[in-house]
């Protein structure tokens, strides 16, 4: 059994530079359940961005990834120990 981690770079319409996090939970133990969670996690993180002076009615754009342990390494160089 493999875990995964979602991968996710936000960008807000405006911002010279986008946010970029990695989100790693127990039962993310298939792509499919990786997948699963993006809606939520990303309107999650869309109502986070419009608390933030400024950033209110704001469009953000999101591009996510669930990869398993390897593919981090060889895409990001990210090792186990870091997710």
């Amino acid at each position: 059994m493999d875990a995964f981690t979602m991968v996710i770079v936000a960008c807000v319409s405006g911002e010279p530079n986008c946010t970029a996090a990695h989100v790693s939970e127990l039962a993310f133990t298939t792509v499919e359940a990786c997948e699963a969670r993006i809606d939520d996690i990303t309107a999650a993180m869309t109502k986070e961005f419009g608390k933030r002076e400024g950033f209110k009615g704001r469009q953000v754009s999101y591009d996510v990834s669930c990869m398993d342990r390897s593919q981090l390494k060889q895409k990001f160089g990210i090792a186990q120990a870091d997710t």
